[in-house]
């Protein structure tokens, strides 16, 4: 098993309780992109006068934490650029906040998508390139064992990958985004029970999928 997903209690205590049966994504990179990127693409109040102030505190707001996460999951800072890039255009094409139930939650959600769909491809790139494969394998074997760590990340990002959505976004926001299980029920409209029961679900599928590669 590549390591264990951390869980906090609510109570706000610095100890973290640690499960030997559960996988942790560990941070691929120790810093995050400084100063806070502003989405190039982002459209400005247009002829029509749409308002995007919204838009702008939303960055403001929430887009160090969104940074934080899409490097949780990608670990590579031009993917994690381009991620929170296309994020933050999906909400400026809205024009209008609309009657979205929460967009934070919208937010969260479109930049962990998006970043999964970085992971799919990558695993389908790899697929079909076994020559590259072997020569990172080579790498490894040479590197004192740094190769291998970030081969075991890998395996847990394409583990996260395959969850049911509704697993995913449980764990993308308590174990990648550090929430609180009420902060994650407000955001997913469950109940804090119900994403604590999601979580161990996720927990329990995803050692099954790294099992998965320490058997073959």
């Amino acid at each position: 098993m590549a390591g264990r997903i951390h869980d906090k209690s609510d109570s706000g205590a610095n100890a973290e309780q640690r499960s030997a049966s559960e996988p942790r994504m560990a941070s691929a990179a120790t810093v995050s992109p400084q100063p806070l990127p502003r989405p190039a693409d982002m459209p400005h109040r247009d002829a029509d006068h749409v308002d995007l102030g919204w838009l702008t505190q939303l960055i403001e707001r929430e887009g160090a934490g969104i940074l934080q996460m899409l490097w949780r999951l990608l670990g590579r800072e031009q993917d994690v650029l381009d991620a929170y890039q296309d994020c933050f255009c999906k909400l400026a094409a809205r024009r209008r906040r609309g009657n979205l139930r929460s967009v934070r939650a919208y937010a969260y959600r479109t930049a962990a998508n998006i970043a999964i769909e970085m992971i799919r491809v990558r695993r389908r790139r790899a697929a079909h390139r076994p020559v590259i494969a072997a020569e990172r394998s080579d790498t490894r074997a040479d590197d004192g064992g740094e190769g291998e760590s970030e081969h075991r990340l890998a395996r847990l990002r394409d583990a996260i990958a395959r969850l049911p959505t509704h697993l995913r976004n449980v764990v993308v926001l308590r174990d990648l985004s550090r929430m609180s299980y009420s902060e994650v029920a407000r955001m997913l409209g469950i109940e804090p029970t119900t994403a604590r029961v999601y979580r161990h679900h996720a927990v329990v599928k995803l050692a099954e999928f790294l099992s998965e590669g320490d058997e073959s």
